[in-house]
C-alpha cells in the first residue's frame, strides 16, 4: 500500500511543483500545505495511530521523506532543464529572474532562500547565481543528510535527558527506529535509489489489528502512563510517570 501511494498519490502532489511549491521548500513552510496534511494523514491512518503522533517518527517508520524533499528535488531538475534547452527566450527569463532575486515574490529568491537551510548552502547559491547546472546526485545526498541530521543530533541524548519536545523522537530512535546512515537501513546513503527498509512487522502479512497495536507501541501512541500523563489535564512530570503495569517502579 505504501508503494502504491508513493507511485500514484504522492506523484500527483508533485504536478507543477517546480512553479507553485517554491514557497514551501523547507520543512517549516511545507507542514502548513494541504499536500503535507494529506501525506501524513494517509500514513497515520495506515498505521492506525493517533492524529497527534509525531510527524518525524511516522515518516521514518514508513520509510518516507517529508514532502518538501520531493518538491526540492523536482525544482533542481527543472533548473537544470532550463539551462540545457538552449532556448534564447528561456535564457532571458532566467537572467531576468536572477536580476530580481532580491524580491520575495520571484522564483529565484524563493529557491535561494530555501537553499540557505542546507549545510553546503553557499556553494549551491553560487551555482544558481552563476547559472550553472546542479549535481543532482550530490544535491539529493545533501538534502537527505540535512533531513536525517535531526535524528543524528539525538545520538548523544538518552530519552531521560532529552527535552520534552524531542523525548518521543529520542525514545523511538533508541528502541525502535530502523538504522540510519550507511548501514543497510533507512535511506541508506549507498543505496539511496532503492526503497528504504521498513520495520519487519510492516513487511509481514499479519492481521491489521496486531500491526496497528505495534505501530501505537513503537510511535508512542499507547496508553501507558509515560504517554497518557503527557496529555492529562494535571500533567505529571516525566520523572513521576511510573509504570503501573509492573513492580519495577520505573518510567
Amino acid at each position: 500500500m505504501l508503494w502504491l501511494f508513493q507511485v500514484f498519490a504522492l506523484t500527483a502532489g508533485l504536478y507543477g511543483c517546480q512553479v507553485w511549491a517554491t514557497v514551501s521548500l523547507t520543512y517549516d513552510s511545507s507542514v502548513t500545505t494541504r499536500a503535507h496534511v494529506f501525506h501524513l494523514g494517509f500514513l497515520k491512518k495506515l498505521l492506525g495511530v493517533k492524529k497527534g503522533t509525531d510527524t518525524h517518527c511516522v515518516l521514518r517508520e514508513t520509510g518516507q521523506m517529508p514532502i518538501f524533499f520531493y518538491w526540492f528535488r523536482c525544482t533542481k531538475r527543472f533548473w537544470n532543464s532550463l539551462l540545457s534547452l538552449n532556448n534564447p527566450l528561456l535564457e532571458k527569463i532566467v537572467r531576468a529572474d536572477l536580476l530580481l532575486a532580491n524580491r520575495s515574490d520571484t522564483w529565484t529568491y524563493q529557491v535561494l532562500h530555501a537553499l540557505q537551510d542546507l549545510p553546503t548552502s553557499q556553494q549551491l547559491l553560487d551555482v544558481i547565481r552563476s547559472r550553472q547546472t546542479i549535481n543532482l546526485g550530490q544535491f539529493e545526498l545533501t538534502l537527505r543528510k540535512h533531513i536525517i541530521g535531526g535524528w543524528r543530533d539525538l545520538d548523544i541524548l538518552t530519552p531521560h535527558e532529552a527535552h520534552h519536545s524531542s523525548r518521543i523522537m529520542r525514545t523511538y530512535h533508541t528502541h525502535f527506529g530502523v538504522p540510519l546512515g550507511n548501514t543497510s537501513g533507512w535511506w541508506d546513503d549507498r543505496k539511496r535509489n532503492q526503497k528504504p527498509l521498513l520495520p519487519l512487522y510492516l513487511r509481514l502479512d499479519i492481521p491489521s489489528n496486531l500491526s496497528r497495536a505495534l505501530s501505537c507501541l513503537r510511535l508512542s501512541g499507547h496508553n501507558f502512563l509515560v504517554q497518557r500523563m503527557r496529555h492529562d489535564r494535571n500533567r505529571r512530570p516525566y520523572e513521576l510517570r511510573i509504570c503501573d503495569r509492573c513492580d519495577w517502579h520505573t518510567i
